[in-house]
């Protein structure tokens, strides 16, 4: 099936998956690629401290580069083999697998039912859906059309759960920065009040000691005048 897909049109069916494939690779991008191509930097990140630019920002210059760049192929085998090259594990069990059916596994066109499925359900346990899916497309394995359908289909539950769960935890790090900046603010009132209250009782009894005194004066010029 992918056999003879390039790089870039790699890169096409895996878009959605840039931000994912970009945020593992960005050292790598910025070190090996941006810093040493200082045109390619300052056409797509005009202005911009390169050890400062984000993940979104490096995803939207490498797409707009695979899909106008003379250099897209290249560009596009660059980021693939920074990501293949932090999945080695990946790699290794691939490797492993294909060769038990043809030692000179680049030769296999397909793999036949029962491998392909025997070959990705393990994957999947091991791995998961979405580094499988990736590893997959980007080193054109020769599964069958309905496994290598249903790993997509799995590989695209696990990103949207992946992004689920983002939302989620951003919510309740929202909910915790309100309770904390809450909590602050009360201890800051509870703080200021106890002092004031604390500022009023010591003028309370100091206005008591001062009335004694001064009840205590009269009754000692009443008694004088008796």
């Amino acid at each position: 099936m992918l056999k003879d897909v390039t790089y870039k049109e790699k890169f096409a069916i895996l878009k959605k998956w840039m931000p994912e494939i970009m945020e593992s690779v960005k050292k790598d991008v910025k070190n090996e690629h941006l810093k040493k191509d200082w045109m390619f930097a300052k056409k797509y990140f005009p202005g911009k401290n390169l050890n400062k630019v984000t993940n979104l920002e490096l995803v939207e210059g490498y797409l707009a580069a695979l899909n106008g760049e003379e250099k897209a192929e290249e560009i596009a085998e660059f980021l693939s083999n920074c990501w293949l090259l932090k999945n080695g594990e990946l790699y290794h069990y691939f490797e492993e697998e294909l060769a038990k059916v043809n030692p000179n596994f680049s030769e296999i066109v397909q793999l036949e039912t029962k491998k392909s499925e025997e070959i990705s359900d393990e994957a999947i346990k091991q791995f998961g859906a979405y580094r499988t899916y990736l590893f997959s497309v980007l080193n054109s394995v020769a599964f069958q059309e309905k496994d290598f359908n249903n790993l997509k289909n799995l590989a695209e539950k696990d990103l949207n759960n992946e992004k689920e769960a983002l939302v989620e935890q951003a919510k309740n790090q929202n909910l915790e920065e309100i309770e904390k900046s809450y909590d602050l603010k009360i201890a800051r009132l509870t703080d200021k009040y106890e002092k004031k209250i604390s500022g009023l009782q010591k003028k309370y009894m100091q206005d008591v000691e001062s009335f004694k005194k001064q009840i205590a004066i009269l009754n000692t010029k009443l008694a004088k005048t008796k």
